[in-house]
């Protein structure tokens, strides 16, 4: 009864991945490795034991290895990215998430693959904590849990972040990894105090009022809870059953996806006597052959995939429209020795609805000229794309409109330097046509503009010093179309050190987050997007925080005391209009792990 219990687990939990071995020997270290939807084999293995320089930060807004965000009062509000970058086509989101930063989606679900059990536990002062747990219950099947917690009161009235995000999934490799599988489901629930801000900026830069507790907002009992619901259900079969590669033929691996996914906003607020909401259901299947099935190949090889995507897509407010769409894709390339030398696919939409035609192609040369310490690289990317539904239809019971948004057309080329793992230095140009974005009013736009975006990332350490940051400098021809500040700085210093006979590692650090002045999108409360305005300038800004980190074995702590000089020199420190940053803020934190 056991073995059949075990069984029907396994046929109704399915995953394809990249295998990080062929061998029985890869389920002897612990790891941990993200899905991907075309790919049989497990390209990256992630340590259990993350990077030391991350601890202290409990936001996932200041990782340097993260963009910077235009964001509210405190962290696990509503957020976008300061940097452009485009959104795949079979992203069918009614809107924007603006809580990308902190959600579990099928891409960052991590799946372990643990010999023995795995538990992490990290808790913040600033009332954040993540629980992890992984658990091998039979020789490749592990189950796991990811639970994240942002409870935070803000620092002005009516701010407060009550966040929940939760993942349960289990993945399973058979002995000699011909068959691979994972399920996940994964519960989002952003529930925020929408405060809309404090009535006016110059309040809190002439100092008002003593206490940020103290100036009045716009509104004092609006909320808004932004969920989701998401079933994944994945799995690969190899064809292909002679793991040495000895025959000619090449049977390569089927790959199988499907998944359930709902999306709801919910608002509401006291000059309201209705609660506004909207939502989006996805159904999404898909079916690849693949015959990149081989780790540690040697010599040349032609990596080949391709499938179609079949996926039903629902929005509902007032009103409910339904839509099909069919997207086959193909992906080729070239490997010398398990290194990818050249990339590329190609996708489109085959519809009645306004997503027909909707294409997206990349081609990609990963090593144009270099070697294993230095490399430069090449990418193209082409993409006409269908607009956000909401720029099209609305119909709630405060606002409705029915306008005519289009597809925006994007191209890229990229060229990009490495040095190792010390410097990446990355030009990119961006042909954008037909743009859309909101006023203040939510009334639609549309333009055109040209982007220029150079980025600089440096991870070097000499002796006990290190550094790690990253620079974004981007110019629009259109700032209306696209509104970006034109310098972004994120930089760690730090130095590292062992105390009490070298047992305990310490590090102490400084971290500087700086943007120049632009006029940043404004928030909208309503619906939950950030919108064009034009009466106030943001930014021109240095962000300092100091941190101190220790480890001792698998045990971690940290102390920061974050913008220490908060209005010494100057109060025109926000992130969005109406939303001042926090203040000075002294934080502690620790992260426990157990291998047992």
């Amino acid at each position: 009864m056991r073995y059949l219990f075990i069984a029907l687990v396994l046929f109704a939990f399915g995953f394809y991945g990249k295998a990080y071995s062929q061998e029985d020997s890869a389920l002897a270290k612990p790891f941990y490795f993200h899905s991907s939807k075309t790919s049989y084999l497990i390209d990256t293995a992630y340590s259990l034991l993350e990077d030391f320089n991350n601890l202290h930060y409990s936001n996932e807004l200041n990782p340097v290895s993260k963009p910077s965000y235009q964001y509210l009062n405190n962290f696990g509000s509503a957020c976008q990215s300061m940097h452009f970058a485009p959104m795949d086509i079979d992203d069918y989101q009614r809107q924007n998430n603006v809580f990308s930063p902190y959600i579990f989606t099928r891409n960052n679900v991590k799946y372990f693959q643990t010999p023995i059990a795995f538990t992490s536990f990290s808790y913040s002062s600033d009332q954040s904590f993540n629980i992890i747990f992984a658990k091998n219950v039979f020789r490749g099947l592990n189950l796991q849990l990811d639970y994240k917690v942002y409870y935070l009161e803000g620092d002005f009235q009516n701010s407060q972040v009550m966040n929940q995000f939760f993942n349960f999934s289990f993945n399973y490799v058979s002995p000699k990894g011909l068959y691979r599988s994972a399920f996940a489901f994964v519960h989002n629930r952003a529930y925020t105090n929408e405060n809309a801000g404090i009535l006016a900026d110059s309040l809190f830069v002439n100092e008002a009022y003593t206490k940020p507790s103290t100036y009045p907002v716009n509104y004092n009992t609006a909320w808004s809870k932004w969920k989701t619901n998401e079933f994944y259900f994945s799995q690969a079969l190899r064809l292909d059953k002679d793991t040495t590669h000895q025959h000619i033929i090449n049977y390569g691996a089927l790959v199988h996806n499907s998944s359930f996914e709902k999306y709801a906003r919910l608002y509401t607020a006291e000059d309201k006597n209705v609660l506004d909401s909207l939502a989006s259901v996805l159904s999404k299947h898909s079916l690849f052959w693949t015959n990149d099935i081989y780790g540690n190949l040697q010599g040349w090889f032609l990596p080949l995939s391709f499938g179609a995507n079949a996926d039903y897509i629902s929005f509902q407010d007032n009103k409910k429209k339904d839509f099909f769409v069919f997207t086959p894709e193909v992906y080729l390339g070239v490997k010398y020795n398990d290194l990818s030398i050249i990339k590329a696919y190609y996708k489109q939409n085959i519809s009645s609805s306004p997503y027909d035609k909707d294409y997206q192609m990349a081609f990609n040369v990963e090593r144009l000229v270099g070697n294993d310490f230095f490399n430069t690289y090449f990418s193209y990317f082409q993409q006409k794309k269908q607009a956000d539904y909401i720029f099209s239809h609305y119909d709630i019971e405060n606002y409705l409109w029915n306008n005519e948004a289009g597809k925006t057309n994007l191209k890229s080329i990229t060229l990009g330097l490495q040095l190792n793992n010390l410097l990446e230095l990355q030009a990119s140009y961006f042909k954008v046509e037909d743009a859309y974005w909101f006023d203040k009013n939510l009334a639609i736009h549309k333009g055109n503009s040209d982007l220029w975006q150079v980025s600089v990332k440096d991870s070097f350490q000499v002796s006990c010093l290190g550094f790690k940051g990253h620079y974004v400098l981007q110019s629009a021809s259109n700032d209306e179309a696209i509104r970006l500040p034109l310098l972004t700085i994120k930089q760690g210093v730090f130095v590292n050190f062992f105390m009490f006979g070298h047992k305990l590692q310490s590090q102490l650090g400084l971290d500087f987050n700086y943007f120049t002045s632009y006029y940043a999108d404004a928030y909208n409360s309503p619906t939950g997007m950030f919108v064009r305005q034009d009466e106030e300038k943001i930014g021109n800004y240095l962000y300092t925080d100091l941190y101190f980190n220790i480890k001792i074995q698998r045990f971690a702590m940290f102390v920061s005391i974050d913008h220490p000089y908060a209005g010494l020199f100057s109060r025109h420190y926000f992130n969005t209009p109406l939303y001042p940053h926090s203040g000075i803020r002294v934080r502690f934190g620790l992260n426990w792990k157990f291998l047992d």
